[in-house]
């Protein structure tokens, strides 16, 4: 897992910040606003793995011609930018699902 992480660079830190917070936010917040809070959250997570994606872009195709195989180079840096999409996809599914089970519940606590 680490790997993972070290692989996809800064841009999966950022990534792993934002959906913590998000979910200490969504805590914090009365029980109306949480399934906001965790769609926001959601957007946030998007929006952070298209940047960590498009940054390991920029780095890759700065640096490719520093090695010897360049094929090889930029197979690898594709690989590894790749991270920063599939983990925010899988939490933004997270999140995703957090939010439609509380709005599931919400609309069952309220008085009919």
């Amino acid at each position: 897992m680490m790997d993972y992480m070290r692989e996809g660079g800064w841009g999966m830190w950022a990534i792993l910040i934002t959906a913590i917070a998000t979910v200490a936010i969504t805590v914090t917040r009365p029980k109306e606003k949480r399934v906001g809070a965790l769609m926001g959250g959601c957007i946030a997570v998007l929006m952070g793995g298209m940047l960590g994606m498009a940054t390991g872009m920029v780095a890759v195709s700065s640096n490719y011609q520093k090695f010897p195989d360049k094929t090889d180079a930029v197979a690898t840096g594709l690989r590894e930018l790749s991270n920063n999409g599939t983990f925010a996809g899988m939490l933004v599914a997270a999140l995703g699902l957090a939010a439609l089970v509380l709005s599931f519940t919400n609309k069952e606590a309220k008085p009919a």
